[in-house]
């Protein structure tokens, strides 16, 4: 696969190789767009229990909003061989910035810890423990100061919920490195997040100092270290740093889980206070991206109209599927986001003048994009995580469509994405091909903006009791909409939710 065609993907160049497989900047021709492809190896692909593991974890590591995790765009399998498309992301891994320029400045390496410390809280809060954490899996981009830092390469994460671990190698190769892997996954105990905090404080320790925590030349002698050898102090190796450090690196490496942090945010943080109690003033850590927000998974190069107060400009949608159910669903859906993001008619009366006094700044902004024909609509609580606003409405003037429809705006597009990817998973939906859509097949995919850069995703399917859903995203806007029929409608119902966003196009003609 030096080169070549994967699939969809033009294979463009090799990035890297490992034991499982390897990864390549490719060119995915379907949604016009340059990747990370992550193509596993065929070995890997034939172990059935690898390959459910490699399903279960992929999908949910692609749930994770957080931006200091790279996002999945997707995966599944071509040809045989297990496949994940990510964004693609320049910058140099930590491994060669520590092997080039030695220890860091003290500061400079509690921040880049305390951006890791992020990404690994919002996987352990999703029951994943990431395993690998080193600093060649750590990837670095701007400038000393004003970095912005990714924890990479998931692909041995393990869920916390899982009574038993994989063998310390499988096929052939060290699940896990062993200069940084804590005590236990030595010992094959259960793991859970303090495992990543000890991996954490080995790479802090690294940072601070330049070199590992233990320097064994062979797996018995490091195996023996993890297990049984105190490091001396960070202040004993390099002088100046705040000896508070010490309390805190120590913690991190304690040999029994309980001992350690509980958290790896737990760890930042106190790291954090240590360089301030020995006078030392913290970096600044970046929590979102350089430049526009990262996009959520599954919705790379968005450049959809912008949210805001009601406009009384139109904006035109072209369809960007072709032929049959695909591009009725996909223009109907496109059409009718176009109009929440434009506000409605020009008549409509703006955020600030319809939105009652005691109505938040979010749910006002929400309220004052709301298409026309979405009324009759009632505050409700935010109940996902990062929701701002919530709004329950009723159904709208035009028949056949939806007789409910929830309007939710979120803190950011990642947030927004997370919930409707909770939705996919709760109702087990699968990702649909290119030839695909609602309400032909049940399950989600893509739709994209006249401008052909994608701007969400959209899911439809049928409950038990024969209720219709669509529901979906428009990621730059910050917006997910579920829209309902009632019971025993089925794909009838999936039909005339079609057709009401059909309806919603004439408005714009």
């Amino acid at each position: 696969m030096e080169s070549g065609r994967f699939g969809p993907y033009r294979i463009e160049e090799l990035i890297g190789r490992g034991g499982m497989g390897e990864v390549h900047r490719a060119y995915d021709t379907e949604h016009r767009r340059t990747v990370a492809l992550k193509v596993l190896s065929a070995g890997a692909a034939g172990d059935d229990d690898f390959r459910e593991r490699f399903r279960r974890e992929a999908h949910a590591v692609a749930r994770l909003s957080e931006p200091h995790v790279i996002p999945i765009h997707r995966y599944g399998e071509i040809d045989g061989r297990l496949f994940l498309d990510m964004r693609l992301v320049s910058g140099t891994d930590l491994a060669e910035l520590l092997h080039a320029r030695g220890a860091l400045d003290p500061a400079r390496a509690v921040a880049v810890v305390g951006q890791l410390a992020r990404a690994l809280d919002a996987a352990h809060a999703e029951g994943l423990v990431h395993r690998d954490v080193k600093p060649s899996n750590v990837l670095v981009t701007g400038d000393p100061g004003d970095e912005f830092v990714y924890l990479v390469d998931f692909g041995i994460a393990w869920s916390a919920a899982d009574a038993q671990d994989r063998q310390l190698t499988q096929t052939g190769s060290a699940v896990g490195s062993f200069d940084y892997m804590a005590p236990e996954r030595f010992m094959e105990r259960p793991v859970d997040g303090r495992t990543d905090v000890y991996s954490l404080a080995c790479v802090l320790f690294e940072c601070l100092v330049g070199r590992r925590p233990f320097t064994g030349h062979d797996l018995a002698t490091t195996m023996f270290a993890h297990l049984h050898t105190t490091p001396p102090p960070v202040s004993a190796l390099r002088g100046g740093l705040p000896p508070g450090l010490d309390a805190v690196v120590a913690r991190g490496l304690a040999k029994d889980p309980g001992q350690r942090w509980p958290t790896a945010g737990a760890m930042a943080a106190a790291a954090r206070a240590a360089l301030t109690s020995g006078g030392v003033v913290p970096q600044h850590e970046a929590a979102t991206a350089p430049g526009p927000p990262p996009p959520a998974p599954q919705a790379i190069g968005m450049s959809g109209p912008g949210w805001g107060p009601a406009t009384t400009g139109r904006r035109r949608w072209a369809p960007w599927a072709a032929g049959g159910a695909a591009a009725a669903a996909v223009a109907a859906v496109a059409v009718v986001v176009g109009v929440v993001a434009t506000g409605g008619s020009a008549d409509e009366p703006s955020a600030s003048s319809s939105a009652p006094p005691t109505t938040s700044a979010a749910e006002a902004e929400l309220r004052g994009v709301l298409p026309a024909a979405i009324d009759d609509c009632t505050s409700a609580d935010p109940s996902s995580l990062g929701e701002t606003a919530r709004l329950d409405c009723g159904p709208g003037p035009q028949r056949p469509g939806p007789s409910s429809v929830q309007v939710s705006r979120f803190e950011d597009a990642g947030a927004a994405d997370a919930a409707f990817l909770r939705m996919v998973d709760d109702q087990d939906l699968s990702p649909l091909s290119s030839s695909q859509s609602c309400p032909g097949s049940q399950g989600y995919y893509y739709w994209r903006d006249q401008q052909q850069q994608t701007a969400g995703r959209v899911a439809c399917y049928a409950t038990p009791r024969g209720q219709a859903v669509l529901f979906w995203t428009e990621a730059d806007q910050r917006v997910l909409v579920v829209a309902g029929t009632d019971a025993g409608t089925g794909g009838q119902g999936l039909s005339d939710l079609t057709s009401w966003w059909s309806e919603e196009s004439t408005r714009f003609g």
